[in-house]
């Protein structure tokens, strides 16, 4: 009898929309460490006199969020740095409010080649880090929308 094999997480990618929603253009978001992506949901009591004393409940709500952190990158020589295109676009949404803070994400197995895409606002957490560090990335990108099921073509 063989117990359940454990899946990986370094096979997670995530990928964000650089173009535009009539023609998207997705890149891999680069130099990440973690990729979370929480699912959470609203439940109602429904109970009534007819549940033979037990509790019921209903989801009437889910909301989704990808939470992601790893390091500042670019590549090039150090002299003509060029950031890494996913987390240069993640930046500058992240510094807009309203419907300009909206962009389409894509995260993924690369073994699979299943995962999930939606519409997310994005909120870049800034830059900062100890003497010793290098320096950070982190995006909370909130979902706006449905989350759907996605399956990556290379």
């Amino acid at each position: 009898m063989s117990g359940i094999k454990k899946r990986i997480a370094r096979f997670n990618r995530l990928l964000v929309n650089v173009g535009s929603e009539d023609v998207p253009s997705y890149v891999v978001v680069k130099g990440l460490s973690k990729i979370e992506m929480p699912i959470t949901q609203t439940e109602v009591d429904v109970s009534d006199f007819d549940s033979g004393g037990w509790d019921d409940s209903a989801t009437t709500h889910r909301g989704w969020s990808v939470n992601i952190e790893g390091f500042d990158g670019y590549t090039g020589p150090d002299n003509a740095q060029i950031d890494d295109p996913g987390q240069a676009h993640l930046k500058a949404k992240g510094l807009l409010t309203g419907p300009e803070a909206y962009t389409q994400v894509r995260m993924y197995r690369t073994d699979t080649n299943k995962g999930y895409e939606g519409r997310v606002t994005v909120n870049w957490n800034g830059i900062g880090a100890d003497l010793k560090a290098a320096e950070p990335f982190k995006c909370a990108l909130k979902g706006s929308g449905q989350l759907s099921p996605f399956t990556y073509t290379p």
